[in-house]
């Protein structure tokens, strides 16, 4: 990001937050490569010159919305019961069904992941693949140091369960996208618990089963 952001950040929040919302409802809607800057201006109620004020191009923009919905849905979900919880799959547990509660109250943000697991413009491609593979060490590192990794077996890689989880998620957004079926988070919340418990019976000691 330029000094651009800076200035950006200095706004107040619900000018900021109007910035975000219009550009998450833009892209959520349409392939980066279509999405409009003149149409997101609009929405937020700024300029476009404005807009080209705190950014430099849309990809850009593109890329601090990304960042900036990652930290809403974070502060979303871990809340102060959050580090109550040291098991892992049910901290999982947890989140799952906060980020599926969450979504369901701002359907614009999940329209915005959605698409954002599957970018093709040359622009965002890579700076999302590099996105997409430090989220999961980062989150670890951020909100997963209670968790009481000792359940798991000595032949496990908790890290690799980490990830499995996430491919699982992965997998099941390419096919309700491919097939063009509606993504419903309640149907997918409840697949994603059957995964958890599939994989506790699989990865943890006998004595925490």
């Amino acid at each position: 990001m330029s000094d651009r952001f800076e200035r950006f950040e200095c706004l107040p929040e619900d000018r900021r937050r109007a910035v975000v919302d219009a550009a998450a409802e833009v892209f959520g809607d349409e392939d980066y490569a279509r999405a409009s800057t003149a149409d997101i201006a609009r929405r937020a109620g700024v300029s476009k010159s404005q807009l080209f004020f705190y950014f430099r191009n849309k990809r850009e923009l593109y890329l601090y919305v990304l960042g900036a919905l990652t930290r809403r849905v974070a502060d979303a979900v871990v809340d102060e019961h959050w580090y109550e919880i040291d098991d892992f799959f049910e901290v999982m547990r947890y989140a799952a069904t906060r980020k599926a509660s969450f979504a369901g109250l701002s359907p614009r943000v999940m329209g915005f992941f959605v698409r954002a697991f599957y970018p093709e413009h040359r622009d965002v491609s890579g700076a999302l693949d590099a996105f997409m593979t430090d989220a999961v060490p980062a989150m670890v590192r951020a909100y997963l140091g209670h968790v009481r990794w000792e359940r798991f077996r000595e032949d496990v890689d908790p890290m690799r369960v980490v990830r499995m989880l996430v491919w699982c998620g992965d997998g099941y957004l390419h096919e309700r996208l491919r097939s063009g079926g509606e993504l419903d988070m309640e149907v997918m919340l409840s697949e994603f618990l059957i995964w958890l418990d599939w994989f506790k019976r699989a990865t943890y000691k006998e004595e925490y089963l």
